[in-house]
């Protein structure tokens, strides 16, 4: 059939889609019967051009390039290093390797978790049934505890600078002395400075305790007539009304005794006046047979019981006629007294039932020291009878315990006055005070009596004791 004088072909479909599609190999299958190819009509038209044959030799040719280029420059002379550099180089990488080897060992395995170590189980006394009437509700700051085998030392002593703190500790540490020290030390908020990291660093077993006093101006708190009570110490308050500190500070002791086993020893004392010079628990008779509580006397030659206006005026607390009773008597000084945890026990609970029955603080001679106490439940022999104690008292120069002040007393005829060392014979060249024995003192009681010439060598002391502890630790 003539189409405008042009020429007509027969082909079949798929040739002409294969055409249009670019030259695709497509196989269509007809979806309709077989049967004859249908004819079609094709035009004469230029040839169909395609851009992706020309992006693909675009494409081959910039690799072509690029690999031209990395031989050129594989074929280019290698950077001349110096062997100076070289030896930098392989140091640095041998202390890398090295680094490594060692992050490696360190770095803890997931297979072998390192163990882990066990601190040992703190030792805690079991207490008995008497010790609940002076249970207290404090405990010692910082977390510590007390070591119920250890022997103690026990003092109120609060309100003071490190300076004076170390004069106490410092030169108790100092004789070797690893046993407990325990101090009613107040808050922490009215510690002077320093005064916190000291005794936490002397692992000091330090009781916050707070109080109460009815007359605030110009007391002297340690013998306030009037009286303070402890508003922190007991969990139910302080049943037992206003009384000078110098008494209720029995009651801490028998707290503190509660911790300690039978085996164990203590001593109470003042503070202030206190210094040490050997570990006085090294020298104790600690046999069966011997005295398991020691008091120890002024110097009777200038001080007894008849002689002295306060000691029998606080006797009078019993009647007028148990000074006269007990005139001739030394002296026994409340400011120092050792034992052994029992009878320390057994001493305190005496101390505190006497105090509570007589309350000679309230009475008209308002008597506010707690040695009328002391003193009279020896003298009359209070102490020896009970249960299971052996008491005795030493002579000042003659025990554990010097205690000096009444040999420098305002009252003291002024010829039987004079220097520690030539007059009174008992301080040596270097400063340490002696018994009369010629032995150093283990302790040195009422050393501000002799201020001038104590207390250069109690800082020495002190100091000394510091230094070697700060060497010890940068040495370990």
């Amino acid at each position: 059939m003539a189409n405008d004088g042009k020429k007509a072909a027969t082909v079949p479909v798929w040739l002409v889609l294969a055409v249009a599609l670019g030259g695709a190999c497509l196989f269509l299958v007809p979806t309709s019967a077989p049967g004859p190819a249908q004819a079609v009509t094709v035009y004469e038209k230029p040839p169909v051009t395609m851009e992706s044959p020309k992006a693909l030799e675009k494409l081959r040719a910039k690799l072509d390039a690029e690999k031209a280029a990395e031989k050129d420059a594989a074929a280019l002379p290698k950077p001349v290093v110096s062997d100076r550099k070289r030896k930098i180089l392989d140091q640095e990488k041998a202390q890398q390797a090295k680094m490594a080897k060692a992050l490696e060992k360190s770095a803890p395995r997931e297979d072998k978790p390192k163990p882990q170590t066990k601190l040992p189980p703190v030792k805690v006394k079991k207490l008995k049934p008497s010790d609940d009437p002076w249970a207290s509700a404090l405990k010692p700051m910082w977390g510590l505890e007390h070591d119920p085998t250890a022997d103690v030392v026990m003092a109120l002593g609060f309100g003071y600078s490190q300076k004076e703190f170390a004069r106490f500790v410092s030169t108790l540490r100092a004789t070797d002395y690893a046993g407990d020290i325990v101090l009613a030390a107040g808050p922490p908020e009215k510690f002077q400075r320093g005064v916190e990291d000291y005794l936490r660093g002397e692992g000091v077993l330090a009781y916050q305790f707070t109080y109460e006093c009815v007359k605030k101006k110009r007391r002297r708190l340690l013998m306030t007539p009037a009286g303070c009570t402890l508003t922190n110490w007991y969990a139910k308050g302080d049943q037992r009304g206003p009384r000078p500190l110098a008494v209720s500070r029995y009651e801490m002791y028998r707290t503190w005794l509660s911790f300690y086993e039978d085996t164990s020893w203590g001593i109470i004392f003042d503070f202030r006046d206190t210094f040490f010079q050997r570990d006085p628990f090294t020298i104790v008779d600690k046999s069966p047979s011997a005295p398991n509580l020691h008091l120890f006397a002024e110097n009777r030659q200038v001080k007894t019981v008849g002689n002295c206006i306060f000691n029998s005026g606080w006797l009078r607390c019993w009647g007028k006629e148990t000074p006269k009773k007990y005139s001739n008597n030394s002296v026994v000084c409340s400011g120092s007294t050792m034992g052994s945890a029992p009878a320390l026990r057994q001493y305190t609970e005496r101390m505190v039932a006497e105090m509570d029955k007589m309350k000679c603080h309230a009475t008209p001679a308002r008597t506010e020291s707690d040695q009328g106490y002391h003193n009279y439940l020896y003298d009359s022999g209070e102490l020896a009878r009970l249960p299971g104690v052996k008491v005795t008292h030493h002579e000042q120069g003659h025990g554990i315990v010097n205690t000096i002040g009444a040999m420098n007393g305002f009252r003291v005829p002024a010829h039987m006055k004079g220097p520690l060392d030539t007059h009174w014979k008992i301080k040596d060249k270097d400063g340490y005070i002696l018994d009369y024995d010629g032995q150093k003192s283990a302790v040195v009681h009422q050393w501000d009596r002799f201020h001038k010439e104590c207390v250069n060598h109690i800082d020495r002391l002190a100091n000394a004791y510091m230094r070697d502890k700060k060497a010890k630790l940068a040495s370990a």
